[in-house]
């Protein structure tokens, strides 16, 4: 591999990591759920969608080791290991699965449809069992309190989200392929 190649593939790496963290910040609490409505979700989707698997995998891992170490990167600027390891961590790791599995799904023709429904029928549903999964590590495995606290709230808005981030993928790859 050249070295413009590894440039641009690194300034793509620390670009959405960027933008990753910006947009943690935007969020809007909701006075049901310990979970917020959060605009990252949107990019982690984006990410898959616009960079390798490899490369969105190591995206989400900076991400998760700058909150970890205390960046206050996660939403809303929180940060540590309390967050990652807290009953709304699951979304953290399921951030990293989702982006790995949309990547490798999403094909290799700029579909719009096809994007929609990777990141519909596969993303959203990674992230949100890995949400679950740790809310019921928390909540003493309470399946249908989990449910009812850190996923179906979010289903329609999280289409929303996939739906957008598609829309921008198919734009972004185009300027970038």
């Amino acid at each position: 591999m050249n070295t413009t190649l590894k440039t641009k593939n690194l300034t793509k790496i620390a670009l959405c990591v960027a933008i990753l963290c910006v947009t943690s910040f935007l969020v809007v609490p909701l006075p049901f759920t310990p979970i917020v409505i959060s605009m990252h979700t949107i990019v982690v989707n984006l990410i898959g969608l616009i960079l390798k698997p490899k490369e969105a995998g190591i995206t989400i891992l900076m991400y998760l080791l700058m909150g970890l170490i205390g960046l206050p990167v996660f939403s809303a600027g929180t940060a540590g290991p309390a967050k990652l390891f807290g009953p709304t961590g699951g979304f953290y790791f399921g951030f990293l699965f989702a982006v790995i599995a949309i990547s490798q799904l999403r094909g290799k023709k700029n579909s719009f449809a096809r994007y929609c429904l990777v990141s519909i029928l596969v993303g959203m549903p990674i992230q949100h069992i890995c949400a679950m999964i740790v809310m019921c590590l928390h909540n003493g495995g309470n399946v249908s309190a989990a449910f009812a606290t850190v996923s179906l709230p979010f289903i329609l808005g999280d289409i929303i989200k996939c739906v957008m981030a598609s829309m921008v993928g198919v734009a972004l790859n185009k300027v970038l392929n």
